[in-house]
Formats: C-alpha cells, sequence, structure tokens
C-alpha cells in the first residue's frame, strides 16, 4: 500500500512518540509512569491512521477513542480473514491510563516494560498488516527539516544496518557539528557572534615587546606562563559551557555523549571549498563502538535537531 506523504509523517510521529515512551520507561517511579501517557496517545494516533485508512472514513469522536477505533477496525479486519487487534491489550491500555490521569495512581514499575513490550508487538504488527511497511524501519529522522543533518544521519543509519558503527559514528559526528554551527549562531548589536571560538592570549606578549626591558628571572617567567595558560584554560572552559547552554541540553548526557563522538570538523585549503575532516579517519585509526552507544549518540542529535527546528 502506497502512503501519501501527510500518512507516512504520521506514522513517523507514533514512531517518535513510542520513542519518546522508551525513555521515560526507564526514568525513576514517579516519573516513569508518563510512559503511560505516551503509550496511549501513541496507540490512539496509530489506530486513527488505521481506521482512515482500513475503512476510507474520517477520524470521530468518541469517549472511549481506543476502544471505537479497534472495534471499527476489527470489522474490516474479520471480513478480509486478517488477524484481529486485541480487546484485552487495549483495555490495559485505557485503565492505566484512567488510574494515572483521573486518580494519580502510579503504574506499578514492572508493568511499565511490559505494556512497552507489548506495544512494540502491536506497532509491528499492525503496521505489517495494514500499511505493508516494517515499523522498524520507520525513521523519525525524516521529521528533520534540514537537509544536510538529514542525509548525515540517513548515512549514519544505513552504516548501523551493516554493522559499521565507527563509520556511523562519523556521520553522527558530521550531524552534530552542521547542527552546532545553527545553534551556536547568537549575533551581538555589530553581526559578531557572541559565542564565537576564544583564542588564547600570550600574557607576556606586551612585556616582551618592550624595548630596553630589564629580562625577567626564568621562574619567574615559568610560573607567569603557568599562570595565564590557567587563565587560558577556564576561558575555554566558560566558553565551553556558553556553547553547551546555548543547545540547551542536559548537561550530562552532553558529556556523555561528547565522550564517544569523534572529532569533526571542516577544513579548507582557499577559504571557500570545506570539506569535512576527521583525524581517526585521517590516520586509519580504528575504534570499536558498541551499538548502544552509536544508537544513543543518534539519538541525542535527533532530539536536540528535533527540539531546535
Amino acid at each position: 500500500m502506497e502512503l501519501s506523504r501527510d500518512k507516512i509523517e504520521r506514522l513517523t510521529f507514533v514512531k517518535y512518540l513510542f520513542t519518546q515512551a522508551g525513555v521515560q520507561k526507564n526514568l525513576e517511579r514517579p516519573l516513569s509512569s508518563s510512559a503511560i501517557l505516551t503509550i496511549h496517545d501513541c496507540v490512539e494516533c496509530f489506530l486513527q491512521l488505521c481506521y482512515e485508512v482500513t475503512t476510507g472514513k474520517t477520524k470521530f469522536s468518541s469517549q472511549n477513542i481506543l476502544d471505537t477505533y479497534s472495534e471499527e477496525i476489527n470489522k474490516v479486519l474479520l471480513e478480509n480473514g486478517k488477524q484481529q487487534i486485541y480487546k484485552a491489550y487495549i483495555k490495559r491500555i485505557n485503565d492505566l491510563r484512567n488510574q494515572l490521569k483521573h486518580s494519580t495512581i502510579f503504574t506499578d514499575h514492572k508493568q511499565i516494560p511490559n505494556l512497552y513490550a507489548e506495544t512494540e508487538i502491536f506497532l509491528s504488527d499492525f503496521s505489517k498488516l495494514i500499511f505493508d511497511i516494517n515499523f522498524e524501519d520507520i525513521s523519525i529522522i525524516e521529521l528533520l527539516k534540514d537537509d544536510d543533518i538529514k542525509q548525515h544521519l540517513r548515512e549514519a543509519e544505513g552504516y548501523i544496518q551493516i554493522n559499521e558503527y565507527q563509520k556511523a559514528m562519523w556521520s553522527i559526528g558530521k550531524a552534530f557539528y552542521e547542527l552546532e554551527q545553527i545553534l551556536i549562531k547568537v549575533e551581538g548589536i555589530y553581526g559578531q557572534n557572541l559565542l564565537r571560538p576564544y583564542h588564547k592570549i600570550n600574557y607576556l606578549l606586551k612585556y616582551n615587546a618592550r624595548l630596553g626591558g630589564n629580562p625577567l628571572d626564568r621562574d619567574l617567567i615559568e610560573n607567569l606562563n603557568e599562570i595565564g595558560d590557567d587563565v587560558n584554560r577556564l576561558q575555554d572552559e566558560i566558553q565551553n559551557l556558553k556553547r553547551v547552554l546555548s543547545l540547551s541540553v542536559n548537561l550530562k548526557e552532553y558529556m556523555i555523549f561528547k565522550l564517544e563522538i569523534p572529532y569533526v570538523t571542516k577544513v579548507s585549503n582557499n577559504g571557500v571549498d570545506f570539506r569535512f575532516w576527521i583525524p581517526d579517519e585521517d590516520r586509519n585509526e580504528l575504534k570499536e563502538y558498541k551499538l548502544e552507544v552509536v544508537r544513543y549518540c543518534l539519538n541525542f542529535i535527533l532530539e536536540l535537531a528535533l527540539k531546535n527546528q
């Protein structure tokens, strides 16, 4: 079945909600219960789309929206002799959602991963059954607006599929470089970038340039140079902190990301034609990355890009 671009975007949004629920389910109580609300929204959006595609009708209002959608969809599936949506699963989502939303009864932490796993099976089964699409192949990357960032992350996903994790990290690094250049542009009153890189200063340069000045004691020069180095380091840390704050990210998550992501920048020989330069790639330095690390870095960039577009 060929879906319109609008329906593909809606199906991708379902994948996004499901991914968010995956993050929420790992939070501590009571925050982990927020996954229940997200799963409910995710399934509601999915059933609404399934209803439109299977019946050719538009969405409608109902108090028991999940029940109504699933019943109408099941009528069509039954006529075609296909697998039906389990009412027990729909009832469990409704019950947990109503307990939380109307009575503030937090869900037992053990139930949330189970419901999440059931939801993954449900979305996988009926994405294939109704849309002839593999749910795991749906990429949230398609929600991005910037073509360069989107292309780099597509490349990363392609490398992940063939287990080329280092190349995937290089592509993720390229995506982060492009995104960071967009987000750290803060213009001052004269158009200058207030978050421009800080250049180190030689604090003895003025004294050394004086004509006829008496030379300083060697130990004093070494001590002054160390003080200058400390000042420069502090300036670097302050500048880096300002850059991180401009990205509006969780500092701990950012530190984990920066610890893993390879260094990627752009260079030019003539000031016009820029190309990516990755030292690890240039030196043919091989590094082993675990899949969960690569996924973490990709999701970090994806969340940051979606939040700021």
